[in-house]
């Protein structure tokens, strides 16, 4: 079966729309790829038996038996599950997860903001971009912008500027967006984010300023090193591919290397990071570094995926919160730890639901408030 094939019987099982031989043909796909080592399955197989996974956990798709070890099959289908939730699979939740009905829990749904980015000019007009192409949206400190047909945001240089001029890109909740600088570097801006940048770089540093998190990856000029300063923390490169996270709600501000190198200054402390590195500043002021991150659990925002790798429950709202503009409530005390990958295409309440499979947590909807209890 071809991967478009799969995503589309895939889908239709999520809507309760397939037949049953279409049932019967993606639970054949699924038994051969479980037959697979993890370790011989490509990127398509390991996302199809994650999205089989995910449909019967909901409770789309019949269970089977699970013949592959447990951590396998967690590094084959990155199911969100809660600590312990390998249990769950094998066996329910002692308790009922959900005791009042989903429509009376859930009075409402959410899903992705539609809300999209803006470019602040040089001169504080605003402008509101789309994924479509807009060829010329303005010319700024002699550079030109345009919109790309895939919808990236990019800076063209042209004739120089007596000064500097700066744009300023804004991601709203539930959106993200590309931006291609007037050097080439390419940055991808999560929700709820923000970067200032020089129109043209001029001088013998390029630097940008950064809120919130983006994926970057760096044009090469070793005569004009690449600074990213953010809350806390900077980061110089001269060519490199780098995450960094500094959500103003986040308590640790985070840049994570996945190719190159980079400096991280912080709080009179400095770090050179290696590939795999992740440099975290936290609440104290005091800079570390942790050895062998997973970069694709890092980058998954990027990807359009929701990654939790044993973040509490906070952790996890901060991100529903941002993607979903949603405010949260918490009643009662919940302490539990997550883990996982889950689609960001998809309404809160499939993602709550998911969340709520492994018997620790349960939710509510109430217009724009989620309330989260134990």
């Amino acid at each position: 079966m071809d991967k478009n094939t799969f995503i589309l019987l895939t889908d239709r099982y999520l809507d309760g729309t397939a037949t049953e031989a279409e049932k019967r043909l993606v639970d054949a796909y699924c038994d051969r790829l479980e037959q697979i080592p993890a370790a011989d399955l490509t990127r398509e197989e390991e996302h199809a038996l994650e999205v089989l996974m995910y449909a019967r956990i909901m409770g789309k798709v019949r269970q089977r038996p699970i013949r592959r070890s447990l951590y396998k099959y967690a590094a084959a289908a990155a199911v969100v599950l809660a600590a312990g939730a390998a249990f769950f699979l094998l066996r329910p939740a002692t308790r009922p997860v959900a005791p009042l009905a989903r429509e009376v829990r859930f009075k409402n749904d959410i899903s992705p903001a539609g809300n999209k980015p803006t470019l602040t000019l040089a001169d504080g007009s605003v402008i509101a971009l789309d994924d479509s192409s807009n060829n010329g949206i303005a010319a700024q400190g002699g550079s030109h912008i345009l919109q790309s047909s895939e919808g990236a945001l990019e800076y063209q240089p042209g004739a120089a500027a007596d000064a500097p001029v700066f744009n300023t890109l804004t991601t709203p909740a539930g959106c993200q967006f590309r931006l291609i600088l007037a050097d080439g570097s390419k940055v991808w801006l999560n929700a709820a984010s923000s970067i200032r940048f020089p129109t043209a770089f001029r001088g013998e540093d390029r630097i940008v300023e950064l809120e919130g998190e983006a994926y970057l990856e760096v044009s090469k000029d070793a005569a004009h090193p690449f600074r990213v300063i953010t809350r806390g923390m900077t980061v110089d490169v001269l060519g490199t591919h780098f995450n960094i996270n500094a959500y103003k709600d986040e308590p640790v501000v985070r840049t994570s290397l996945l190719e190159g190198a980079v400096r991280v200054a912080g709080n009179g402390q400095s770090e050179v990071l290696s590939p795999g590195q992740q440099a975290q500043v936290r609440q104290n002021g005091k800079m570390y570094v942790a050895d062998g991150v997973d970069m694709r659990a890092v980058t998954a925002w990027k990807d359009g995926r929701f990654n939790f790798s044993g973040e509490p429950i906070t952790e996890v709202m901060r991100e529903v919160q941002r993607w979903y503009g949603a405010e949260i409530i918490y009643e009662g005390e919940v302490k539990h730890h997550f883990v996982g990958s889950i689609p960001r295409n998809l309404p809160v309440s499939r993602v709550l639901e998911m969340l709520e499979m492994t018997g620790r947590v349960r939710f509510e909807i109430d217009g724009k408030k989620i309330t989260v209890r134990p």
